[in-house]
């Protein structure tokens, strides 16, 4: 079954795909929202596109496993999904944007370019951790 990951944002959202066998997590692209709503839509939209069986949704918590607002609003978007009749889970994915844009930065890309990219290689890092936990699922 392939796993679709999405790094969750109010503007923008970012999608990892793996392969069928599970082993390997690519950058999949984003999506520019007009308004918050449309995410439920676009994150449909790429599983239509890609066939992903379950999406893990990053849950951004706070250092301390606190979970701030932005952890709250994933935790609610995550149960739309599966009232919407999808499987879908939520996965820690704190410092994924900061770990993203550090190897973007590493890679030589400028502002405009990591910008561009961060949010699909967060998604990457959601769920490459996610795959790392759970190779069998």
């Amino acid at each position: 079954m392939r796993l679709l990951a999405v790094d969750l944002g109010t503007r923008r959202l970012g999608f990892a795909i793996c392969d069928a066998e599970r082993t390997i997590a690519s950058p999949y692209g984003i999506a520019e929202l007009q308004h918050p709503a449309d995410a439920l839509d676009a994150v449909e939209r790429v599983i239509g596109e890609t066939g992903a069986g379950r999406v893990i949704v990053g849950h951004p918590l706070r250092l301390d496993r606190r979970a701030g607002p932005e952890a709250k609003a994933a935790a609610e978007f995550c149960e739309r999904l599966c009232r919407a009749g999808h499987d879908a889970v939520l996965w820690d994915e704190r410092l994924s944007t900061a770990e993203a844009d550090g190897a973007l930065r590493q890679a030589g890309l400028n502002r405009r370019e990591r910008k561009a990219r961060v949010d699909a290689v967060a998604a990457q890092r959601i769920l490459a951790g996610y795959l790392a936990a759970h190779p069998r699922d």
